[in-house]
């Protein structure tokens, strides 16, 4: 097996399978709801506030310069990213991460049951266990939502040192956030710091858990609790040796994103005095917490609705169209960029496991996948 041997390698938090029919309706449901999303955003919503000619004809003024800017911030994106996959998956290579974020990424942007099966089966075909490519999955997850929920609390905190009196519904969202992030750190804490919390604490959640089982009449779950412990001692020993890494991987993914906005604001000629580094700042950080809900795939219509709205309340009415015309552009690139990227590489993938390449991530659904051939 590629990765480490763990003492508590045995137990495995249940992976993801392949899409069933009940997975494959749910994915049409998300695609027909993100389709309705879309349809009244841009046609009966943003078309009220933003003049859509204006819009082309801004980014058609755009030189070839501005978009190899933007496609070569959108490729440099990918670096962070795929570093923090690499980071929790001791033994993966930073290309293997890269390759499992863009896959992972570009799938989950148009059918979103398919990004956790897409990361999870290359982590087993490249020959990591189960256990070590569930453990990458969760610790990957958690450092973004730590990262995630941190930013607009520190944009809103910065707001109120440099004397802005009215913070409106940005104080409420970071209210919001700020009591999120301290809930997850005192659980994140507790785990670490006591393997007696996190008992008492599983105990409760497998209680919870089987109360709601039997309302559906289905099987309860057996000894959560020590699995749960297990689990923690294995991701606590990964955390405590890349934990400050993939914290950092992590934030400067994120905060990449912020600085592909500010291009893209800038190549569509918004000026600083118009915008601020700042202003772009604190609309971005309370952005990707409000996408952070998974209404569409990617947050596609709700990302621009609120940049729109957010940047047209500093700009005014007279910059709207244009400010339209750069949160597109970016957009382009952060969110449509990795879709045809990912899936390349996904149907890639996918054809060296049937041509037997490497093997069927599948084939077991716990334990060591063989090494590659």
């Amino acid at each position: 097996m590629t990765g480490d041997a763990s003492p508590h390698e045995h137990f495995a938090p249940l992976p993801p399978k392949p899409p069933s029919a009940r997975d494959r309706k749910r994915t049409v449901i998300t695609l027909i709801v993100a389709a309705v999303v879309m349809f009244v955003v841009f046609v009966l919503i943003l078309p009220q506030v933003i003049d859509y000619e204006v819009v082309w004809d801004t980014l058609q003024a755009l030189t070839f310069q501005d978009f190899a800017i933007l496609l070569a911030a959108g490729l440099i994106y990918y670096v962070p990213e795929g570093w923090l996959y690499a980071l929790v998956v001791p033994g993966m290579s930073l290309w293997q991460g890269m390759k499992a974020w863009v896959a992972s990424t570009g799938v989950g942007s148009t059918v979103p049951a398919l990004d956790l099966v897409t990361r999870f089966g290359m982590y087993r075909s490249w020959g990591f266990s189960t256990h070590a490519s569930m453990r990458g999955i969760f610790l990957s997850g958690a450092f973004d939502w730590i990262v995630k929920f941190s930013l607009p609390v520190v944009a809103v905190i910065l707001l109120a040192v440099l004397g802005v009196q009215d913070l409106g519904v940005l104080a409420l969202i970071a209210a919001i956030a700020g009591a999120i992030l301290v809930v997850v750190l005192i659980v994140l804490i507790g785990a670490i710091r006591s393997e007696r919390f996190t008992r008492w604490l599983a105990v409760r959640i497998e209680r919870a858990g089987n109360w709601a089982l039997a309302k559906f009449k289905r099987d309860p779950i057996d000894d959560l609790a020590e699995q749960v412990v297990l689990f923690r001692d294995d991701a606590v020993e990964v955390a405590a040796k890349s934990g400050a890494w993939a914290f950092l991987a992590s934030a400067l993914g994120k905060l990449w994103q912020y600085v592909m906005l500010v291009l893209a604001i800038r190549a569509v000629g918004v000026p600083e005095e118009v915008l601020g580094l700042f202003e772009i700042f604190v609309v971005w950080a309370i952005v990707l917490l409000i996408t952070m809900i998974p209404i569409t795939p990617g947050g596609i219509g709700i990302a621009e609705l609120f940049y729109v709205y957010f940047f047209s309340q500093i700009t005014g009415d007279e910059w709207s169209s244009i400010v339209a015309a750069g949160v597109m552009l970016y957009r382009v690139f952060q969110w449509a960029l990795p879709i045809p990227l990912g899936w390349w590489l996904t149907l890639r993938w996918r054809r060296q496991v049937q041509r037997g390449d490497l093997p069927d991530p599948f084939a077991s659904a716990t334990g060591d996948a063989p090494a590659p051939g």
